[in-house]
Order: structure tokens, then sequence, then C-alpha cells
């Protein structure tokens, strides 16, 4: 949908978007296909995993993806700081970032150390992995004002979101999403992200309770 309409409506030349807002489409569509298929069960075992899917994928499509980025900071720091890089100094950084981010929430493995050895990201397209965060946030930024508010309030947002999908790229990838609603400087937008999981999560525990 982002391409045919940045195809449509844009001269070839910016047709293209750029990765910083490439997610947004993608992550908007599947949060509006996680309640399209919420709507057409009641099976609370089916809900349930619907749901705990969606809570995954923003554990996973954001926090994690956080803590990655912050996981190559510290090692190209490093570098430019002129100190050695071997797979033991980032299997410690790597783990010392789990105990950073989970805390006692989970238990973590010494071999959790060596995660870093299999993102691809981090080899192939250094400095990626922090706009799949900056793209889920504005996902859920755009989610949330497409689905609250007034009548008014919703059909302006949702043209603003049908306009960023046409503005190829067009300008700055912030202007972009400035545009469409999202202000990633605030901090609005980043709670907009955790809101959703926060709801999520209650509605997975209520349908937890129905099938006990």
């Amino acid at each position: 949908m982002h391409t045919v309409l940045s195809y449509e409506r844009q001269p070839f030349v910016t047709s293209g978007y750029t990765i910083f807002v490439a997610e947004v489409a993608s992550t908007t569509a599947e949060r509006f296909l996680l309640e399209k298929l919420l709507a057409g069960t009641d099976d609370p075992r089916e809900r349930f995993l619907l749901l705990q899917h969606a809570i995954e994928s923003i554990v996973n499509t954001f926090y994690t993806q956080v803590m990655f980025a912050d996981f190559e900071l510290q090692a190209h720091r490093r570098v430019e700081q002129g100190q050695p890089i071997t797979a033991e100094v980032l299997g410690d950084i790597y783990l010392g970032l789990l105990r950073d981010y989970y805390g006692d929430a989970v238990t973590i493995d010494e071999m959790y150390k060596y995660t870093w050895a299999r993102i691809p990201h981090f080899y192939n397209s250094p400095y990626y992995v922090y706009k799949y965060a900056t793209c889920f946030a504005s996902s859920a930024r755009i989610f949330e004002q497409m689905t609250t508010g007034t009548d008014a309030s919703r059909a302006a947002a949702t043209g603003r979101y049908l306009t960023l999908l046409e503005s190829g790229g067009n300008d700055q990838p912030m202007k972009q999403l400035l545009k469409a609603g999202v202000d990633l400087t605030q901090p609005g937008t980043v709670q907009a992200v955790v809101t959703q999981l926060d709801e999520l999560v209650t509605r997975l525990e209520a349908e937890a309770a129905r099938i006990r």
C-alpha cells in the first residue's frame, strides 16, 4: 500500500521512501489486522494467542530493537575511542544490557551474551535496528489517533496517514512523520507504545481468566 500510493502520487525521483518510515505502514496494518481477527472470534484460546502474538511483537519490534541499538552504539563508541573489540568484549556489553533492560524480570542464561552474533543487521545494515523502534512508535501513535477521539479527529488522522503513504521520499523523514501527527521528539509518541502494550496485556489477562 505504501509503495502503490507513493508511486501513484510522486514523481520517480521522490517515489522511494526512507527506511526511517518504511515500517510504519506494515506495523499500522498489523495493528488493524489484530482488531479484525479479534472481532471475528469469541474463542478465548484463539483470542489469547492473537493477543500474545501482538504483545511479543511489541517487545521484539520496540523494546528489543532499542536494546540492539544501544549495543550497536556502545560497540561503535569503543572503536571510535581506539579500544579493542573482541567476541568477549561484545558479549560482555550485550550481557550488561540484558541485565539493565530486563533486571530481575527474566532469568538470564550466561549463553545469552552471545545473542549479538546472530543479528545480521549488525553486519549488513549498521544503525538500522533503531528504525524499527521509531517506526513502531510512530504507528502506535497513528493508530491511537485514528481510533480514539471524535469522528472528525479520527477522519483527520486517517487523512494525515494516507498523505504520509503518498509522500514517498518528498521530505525529511521527521518532517513527514510530523505532518502525519507524529512528533518523535515528544514523550507522547513513546507513551503510545506503552499504552498499547498495557491495553493488550489487560485484554490478554481477561482472556486467560475466561480459559480458566
